[in-house]
């Protein structure tokens, strides 16, 4: 499928809404009971009258998020009710448009966009061309999902390659990554069967599947559901419109023209000059060769930052947000009372966010794709490259499988080399799933306790679990009273108790 971007909803007025309904409403109750004694040819008129009426009691223009922006941004200058600002607005929409865009690019109060909130559908994505969209923060998205659903053939080709020899190179050639991949399904399916006989079937299924796809091209295709507001999307149509790849560059073009359809008061600035990508450009040089094209059997860690004396700061905000700045001294009946009565779903006192930790991390991009999803933390990112190595699942075992997984990765590299000779950033898209990604994470104490509650759980993937357990065992290390119930969920009550069983 090519990429398409559909808008799927946004909010309106909800007294517009309910006018409307009850407005159709009474014309439907009024239609029939006119109809029923009317002869057929009195209908056409009928027919007339009513959408004359509908034409002039319902303003479709009003149907449009900018009134609420529009509303809400006089709400600190005008004495009315927020719901008559409301009224007012959406009885006058060239008026707020054009007030949308004096206070939004006029007065530079941005936040007024964020009011206007979309719901876009995208299909058709690779999934390296939407890991850019999801590293930005403040989107909400919904992806289908490698390890829940069984794929098919369906990738992406870049559009710089369109109507080039490899473009028909890569249309003979990428399927089979995707036979490999069902191969890799029907022999892990083979191997938990017999590992666990009667067995639950969906469970057995995801497993084999969220190993499989290791094999899988990051051209692969994807869709996700995706909800934003107009700032936000102005910010990331800028951030595409210079980016590199070609595929980037035009979901950010069709993102901007499914919302300026109905929204064109929001949205302006949606191009920009040369800073930064020309900035990083000059600054890299040589990329270093360190890279060893190795097979790894699980991601690492590397602690190489945290805020000294991170307890200490912590329980000072603590006594400073009290009023007892001087009088919270580190000790073990200090953090007992800190904790005492948590619950496993409840989040810690925001004073955590004030001592932070970052840490070097190496990963598969099947293990990134979940990692990034923790978009509140700092996540610097390498670009993918073959000789960083691969994570080989440790289901692949037997020589069936492990020929299988070498054969897939050996082709892969090839293809990639072969097309990065001529087009460098090609080259990426025919990685697979496996393939190491080096990043960077900066997260405080508080993103640590939602990290270790989600990913250290026995719910969670295999190698994600393993890189969050890392990441918890040398952050303990450091703050070990701060982090006494940064836990798996199925950890957190027993934990507790253990802690607080004297009490």
């Amino acid at each position: 499928m090519p990429l398409t971007v559909r808008l799927a909803g946004y909010n309106v007025d909800a007294d517009l809404l309910r006018e409307t309904v009850e407005f159709l409403r009474a014309l439907d109750r009024d239609v029939a009971a006119r109809i029923s004694r009317m002869e057929p040819t009195e209908i056409p008129a009928l027919v007339t009258s009513f959408l004359a009426r509908i034409t002039d009691s319902i303003d479709l223009e009003a149907f449009t998020p900018e009134t609420l922006s529009a509303a809400y941004a006089r709400i600190s200058r005008d004495p009315k009710p927020v719901s008559e600002l409301r009224r007012v607005a959406r009885h006058a929409v060239a008026r707020a448009r054009k007030s949308n865009d004096n206070i939004i690019f006029g007065f530079g109060h941005a936040s007024v966009a964020e009011h206007a909130c979309f719901n876009i559908d995208v299909l058709g994505l690779s999934r390296l061309a939407a890991e850019e969209l999801q590293l930005h923060r403040l989107v909400s998205f919904t992806e289908k999902s490698q390890r829940y659903i069984t794929l098919s053939a369906d990738f992406v080709i870049p559009p710089e390659l369109a109507d080039t020899p490899w473009e028909a190179r890569l249309r003979s050639t990428i399927p089979a990554f995707f036979a490999d991949y069902e191969e890799a399904f029907t022999l892990l399916m083979e191997k938990y069967r017999e590992q666990a006989p009667g067995g639950n079937a969906s469970e057995l299924e995801t497993r084999a599947k969220e190993d499989a796809r290791y094999l899988l091209p990051l051209c692969c295709a994807t869709q996700m559901g995706i909800t934003m507001n107009a700032r936000s999307i102005e910010y990331i149509v800028r951030d595409f419109s210079d980016h590199p790849l070609a595929e980037v560059r035009e979901l950010g073009i069709r993102i901007r023209e499914a919302v300026a359809a109905v929204a064109p008061s929001l949205i302006k600035y949606t191009t920009r000059g040369s800073y930064p990508r020309a900035n990083r450009r000059k600054l890299t040089g040589n990329p270093e060769k360190d890279g060893t094209s190795e097979i790894h059997a699980a991601p690492s860690v590397r602690l190489i930052d945290r805020t000294p004396d991170g307890e200490e700061l912590v329980l000072r905000a603590l006594g400073f947000a009290v009023g007892m700045p001087n009088e919270i001294r580190n000790s073990s009946q200090v953090w007992h009372e800190v904790f005492k009565g948590i619950q496993p779903h409840d989040g810690v006192f925001r004073e955590f966010e004030l001592s932070h930790m970052t840490f070097e991390c190496e990963m598969s991009a099947s293990c990134f794709a979940q990692l990034k999803r923790h978009r509140m933390m700092t996540i610097l990112s390498r670009p993918y490259r073959s000789e960083d190595g691969v994570i080989r699942p440790p289901s692949f075992t037997g020589d069936r499988l492990t020929r299988l997984f070498d054969r897939r990765i050996g082709k892969s590299r090839e293809l990639a080399a072969a097309l990065a000779d001529e087009s460098p950033l090609m080259g990426t898209y025919l990685l697979t799933n496996a393939n190491v990604r080096r990043a960077m994470i900066h997260l405080n104490a508080r993103e640590l306790y939602h990290i270790a509650q989600l990913r250290c759980d026995l719910h969670a993937q295999w190698e994600i679990r393993m890189l969050a357990d890392q990441i918890m065992e040398l952050a303990r290390r450091e703050w070990p009273n701060l982090l006494a119930l940064a836990v798996g969920a199925h950890e957190f009550e027993e934990a507790y108790r253990k802690r607080y069983s004297d009490s």
